[in-house]
């Protein structure tokens, strides 16, 4: 069952660009266990194994995310207007989107002067390195250093080899997949445009905007530089689906599309924290 929460968790959602961060910590390497084992360093191989299971969470987000958003008594429309994937250190670990959905009327018709706009996050905070957490004690209960390193020789993977650029799932795929602890401490957490009236006028707000880039293909003309991402800050990938003349038109962007939909997502950061009281 996914947990539903009325905190919103949006990590970094109002800077597309962060500041360069600190890497996260390993997980303490249970005491009880041996340090090596066939000359394969088990500390390293636990290390992994942390990233591996949080590498994991983004299959199960986009599975939630496949799900349709749903307010009863109203039909939803058209694609999603906005969405977007927050990436970290350890993979993809929060989607969300905007949906707009309109008063049912009839089984084929809808009332158009009655619509809302609904807010849809999709997180696993439960982390591998907190040692309480349930996907913490999943790490550690699930660890099996022999059937690690059998499944390492199996596939050619010497104890000298960069462990963190071999393939997890010849690592690890011997072990319990954590898909279903993952799904069972996933948060689906949502804000309707009805209770948080400043998310339709941020909304609103991009109405009739144009977007200014210019197009620069690579390797055709002269390139502009990209800066870089900031070492391990989150980043986050937007997308914006609107009409535009000839047809729908959807942009996808790292940090471009930041000043449109920044405002957007701290309205609703904000209604759904409490900070913004509805009106």
């Amino acid at each position: 069952m996914v947990k539903r929460a009325a905190l919103f968790l949006l990590t970094c959602a109002a800077a597309a660009v962060s500041s360069a961060a600190a890497p996260p910590p390993p997980p303490v390497y249970p005491g009880d266990l041996p340090r090596t084992l066939d000359g394969y360093a088990l500390p390293v191989l636990y290390s992994r194994y942390s990233f591996w299971i949080e590498g994991q969470k983004g299959a199960v987000i986009d599975a939630i995310m496949a799900e349709p958003a749903e307010l009863p008594g109203y039909r939803r429309q058209f694609a999603a207007l906005i969405s977007f994937k927050l990436h970290s250190d350890y993979g993809h670990v929060q989607s969300g989107d905007i949906s707009s959905h309109c008063r049912i009327v009839s089984e084929t018709a809808v009332d158009r002067s009655d619509c809302r706009f609904l807010f849809r996050s999709v997180t696993i905070p439960a982390a591998a390195i907190a040692p309480n957490s349930p996907i913490g004690r999943f790490l550690r209960e699930s660890f099996d250093p022999a059937a690690v390193v059998a499944s390492l020789k199996a596939n050619g993977i010497a104890p000298d080899a960069n462990m963190w650029r071999a393939d997890g799932h010849e690592m690890f795929g011997a072990l319990a997949l954590p898909g279903e602890l993952l799904r069972d401490n996933a948060k689906v957490e949502t804000v309707d445009s009805h209770a948080c009236p400043a998310m339709a006028r941020a909304l609103e707000a991009i109405e009739g905007q144009a977007l200014p880039q210019r197009i620069d293909i690579p390797l055709i003309g002269e390139d502009r530089s990209v800066p870089p991402p900031q070492p391990h800050a989150a980043q986050r990938e937007d997308k914006l689906t609107f009409v535009a003349e000839g047809g729908s038109m959807t942009v996808t962007g790292w940090r471009s599309l930041q000043p449109l939909l920044g405002p957007v997502y701290a309205t609703a950061d904000a209604c759904m924290s409490g900070r913004l009281m509805a009106g």
